[in-house]
């Protein structure tokens, strides 16, 4: 069967910057569909900036039989429906949509896209090929577990959910040789999948259900292997939600690389609360050049109302420990969480000054569908679905008013004006290098000192 899986473009797309990574989740079914013998193919719009035409035109060209639409986050909420209606209207081919977003708001989403005919939830490799595999032989899609479908009446219903995860061992290297490698800036890798944590406003376990899995790290490095020696020598981004969260893999995945004397260089994203200098020290000596934490805020009692689970005193004592590491870190901030004040940026502001971050990234809470903290805003009638423009949702600070769309939104459930919050971002990013740059005209205001004195 002929099957084209798409990564749409986003509609703001300058609003997002660089395309980075690979997308994993669609290279991954494509290379489950490759197995079962189906002539598959991917078109990553965001990646080659493809217009909605220039899409089209591919998948004409290519006449699939079905066609997979990757929506894993909510600004893909409108290209995808967009480009269903006209998959469908041009082709007539079966449409799936999959992804973090899809499987969050799949009966709406279904709902509201007459041209959408499933949607996969959760992990996509395994319902990906039933559905394919039942398509190619015309046969009932109800008995395939994870799906959303059409009843007579083109009402959305679910079918059973999955039993069990997916095999991470079992699963084939994703479908790199089908995407356009040269457009990436760098490779991300997945040792594992899921986050034990359950912080209120992340959309991780939408998908993974807060199980964590783990690959054989042979595995993980034959990938980078694969990777540097057929595509060239590029940084590796370890995008695990908590790449430390399990110190015992951890350590056998380093042993993996030294054993093997691997040399690149990589990074990883992290929580605070789940490393020591030991293990920092040899993450360094064998190739990470930084480490990015969650941290979100530096006000305990924000901290411990999004569920987040660690201590100020746990962000500086790793802050620090990283340093003596000689690793460069990075930390992700929040602002916009309900119950924000002035205050509490002003307690995030001084931890940042009372540690030694090398960078910080500053974003308005976006409320993300299938969180705790969406959830809480729907029930108290501060958000509903159809009021949110989907396309100005993205985690980066605007510098024009007119993109102040996540402000705008954090007003409602926050003291402070779209303008006060998008300050605050302003001022928390440029942070840590106002204060490289103080600690530097005193350092050498106190050498001239010396040396007058002298």
């Amino acid at each position: 069967m002929k099957v084209l899986l798409v990564m749409p473009n986003y509609v703001l797309r300058d609003e997002f910057g660089d395309v980075s990574d690979p997308p994993l989740g669609i290279a991954s079914v494509a290379a489950v569909l490759l197995g079962a013998k189906h002539d598959v193919r991917i078109v990553d719009a965001n990646a080659e900036n493809l217009s909605e035409d220039q899409v089209i035109e591919r998948l004409v060209a290519f006449a699939p039989d079905a066609v997979g639409l990757s929506c894993n986050y909510s600004p893909l909420h409108n290209p995808t429906i967009s480009l269903a209606a006209r998959i469908k209207s041009e082709t007539g081919a079966f449409v799936f949509v999959g992804g973090n977003h899809a499987s969050a708001m799949a009966e709406y989403m279904m709902s509201r896209a007459p041209a959408i005919d499933a949607i996969v939830r959760g992990e996509g490799e395994e319902t990906s090929l039933e559905l394919v595999n039942a398509l190619a032989q015309d046969a009932s899609l109800d008995g395939i577990p994870g799906l959303v479908l059409r009843d007579w009446n083109g009402a959305p219903y679910r079918t059973p959910g999955r039993r069990q995860a997916v095999d991470l061992d079992g699963l084939p290297l994703p479908a790199y040789h089908l995407l356009p490698m040269g457009k990436y800036a760098r490779y991300n890798i997945m040792s594992s999948r899921g986050c034990p944590f359950s912080c209120s406003y992340c959309a991780s376990n939408v998908v993974f259900c807060g199980r964590v899995r783990y690959r054989d790290p042979a595995r993980v490095v034959d990938e980078i292997e694969h990777l540097l020696t057929v595509y060239g020598r590029r940084h590796v981004w370890f995008s695990d939600d908590t790449f430390t969260s399990n110190r015992r893999f951890t350590e056998r995945l380093l042993d993996e690389i030294e054993r093997r004397g691997l040399e690149f260089t990589w990074s990883c994203l992290t929580r605070v609360s789940v490393v020591d200098e030991r293990l920092l020290v040899r993450m360094r000596s064998l190739g990470c050049t930084y480490i990015s934490y969650g941290i979100e805020s530096g006000n305990q009692g924000m901290l411990d109302a999004v569920g987040k689970r660690i201590t100020v005193e746990e962000i500086v004592r790793a802050l620090r420990i990283t340093a003596r590491a000689g690793l460069r870190q990075y930390g992700f901030f929040i602002v916009g969480f309900p119950g924000e004040t002035k205050d509490t940026i002003c307690d995030t502001y001084k931890l940042i000054a009372s540690t030694e971050l090398d960078g910080a990234a500053f974003n308005v809470l976006i409320p993300l569908p299938g969180t705790a903290l969406m959830e809480r805003l729907l029930e108290e009638g501060v958000l509903t679905y159809d009021e949110i423009e989907w396309d100005r949702l993205f985690a980066r600070t605007p510098e024009e008013e007119h993109a102040w769309y996540s402000a705008r939104l954090a007003e409602r459930w926050t003291d402070l004006s779209a303008r006060e919050l998008i300050e605050a971002c302003i001022v928390g990013h440029a942070l840590p290098d106002l204060l490289k740059c103080i600690q530097s005209v005193a350092g050498r205001g106190d050498a001239l000192r010396t040396s007058e004195e002298s």
